[in-house]
């Protein structure tokens, strides 16, 4: 019988496979191949090693980026101004810090007295109004007065609460000192932000609105849980969804009672929880076919350990490491490496 020769589509398809072959084959012996790079002890004697314990970081530090004091994100306490055209002067700066019953401003004008008189006498239409609402409902519970009648008497006396509403709101912080003027005054805590706005007073920041937003990159950002400030540590509230440039802003928690000022810039350190991380000294870090590694030692062999460099603080590294770390050589490591490579090539 005849032996077949294969066909040119045959040897085609057999090349490939052992290319794809090879190819996977290479894929998953990388890694056995270095971590098979080990080095009896005693071929180093000569050399220092200064053998470490690597530390066991809880807390990852990333490298400082630059923070800014803010509003968050969302609306702020605007303050409408009810006089038209009254004149404004300001007790207060922009950007002050403010504390309840803070005098902000004094208004002075006619419009100030038409307000109050105004407020009088929506005051007695709201109380004549509330007695029509009871006689109104008890008709119409009753089926004294038609459904259209009673919803249109309900609808304009919600509009009169509603303003009313308005009113008791602004009369909380604006009391009439004469008859035409009157007194901004502070309820609350917070920074003070005048408006060029003739419609509005200003803005009331208050201190649970105020955080530290900083820009971190992308492949930080989603593992960040506190950012370091000096000696302040802030958690995390929010992250923006939106990359910018390959960075995403990161929102902290309001720090509370602090002397900053809006806009105020700081150093912040990013800080992140993570698994199977470590703090290493520099010198420790070598590469191995574009790998960084660490040198492990037992008793009588070392070997190269990779690791993953997350960030370097000072003169260590935080990296993170898929093989738990015991005591690793922080000098020499130029001359392991040398020996690793010279066993690879054997």
């Amino acid at each position: 019988m005849k032996r077949r020769t294969p066909s040119r589509l045959t040897a085609t398809l057999n090349l490939i496979a052992n290319i794809l072959g090879l190819a996977l084959l290479g894929t998953v012996t990388a890694p056995n191949a270095l971590a098979a790079k080990s080095i009896a002890v005693e071929q180093v004697s000569n050399y220092e090693l200064r053998p470490q314990t690597a530390e066991t970081a809880e807390v990852v530090t990333f490298s400082p980026v630059t923070g800014r004091y803010q509003a968050t994100p969302g609306s702020v306490l605007t303050l409408a101004n009810p006089f038209e055209n009254a004149a404004v002067d300001y007790a207060v700066v922009d950007g002050q810090a403010l504390e309840p019953g803070t005098l902000i401003a004094q208004l002075n004008g006619p419009s100030v007295e038409h307000f109050f008189h105004r407020v009088d006498m929506l005051q007695e239409q709201y109380a004549v109004a509330t007695k029509q609402y009871q006689n109104k409902k008890r008709l119409f519970e009753n089926n004294a007065i038609a459904a259209d009648e009673w919803q249109q008497f309900l609808t304009q006396y919600i509009n009169l609460s509603d303003a009313l509403h308005d009113i008791n709101v602004m009369l909380r912080r604006v009391t009439q000192t004469g008859e035409q003027s009157a007194q901004l005054i502070a309820t609350e805590s917070g920074i003070w932000r005048t408006s060029t706005n003739s419609q509005q007073l200003g803005s009331l920041l208050t201190k649970e609105r105020l955080a530290v937003v900083a820009e971190i990159p992308l492949a930080q950002a989603k593992n960040i849980t506190h950012v370091q400030i000096n000696s302040l540590q802030l958690p995390v509230r929010q992250r923006e969804q939106t990359v910018r440039n390959g960075f995403v802003r990161v929102w902290s928690e309001p720090p509370g009672q602090v002397a900053w000022t809006i806009d105020q810039r700081f150093t912040v350190e990013p800080q992140a929880k993570l698994e199977n991380t470590y703090r290493v000294p520099a010198s420790a870090i070598a590469t191995l076919q574009d790998q960084a590694v660490v040198f492990s030692i037992d008793n009588s062999t070392i070997k190269a350990v990779p690791v993953e460099l997350l960030s370097l603080q000072n003169a260590h590294y935080f990296v993170l490491s898929a093989t738990a770390l015991n005591r690793i050589a922080t000098n020499s490591v130029a001359a392991l490496k040398v020996i690793a490579n010279e066993q690879e090539a054997q």
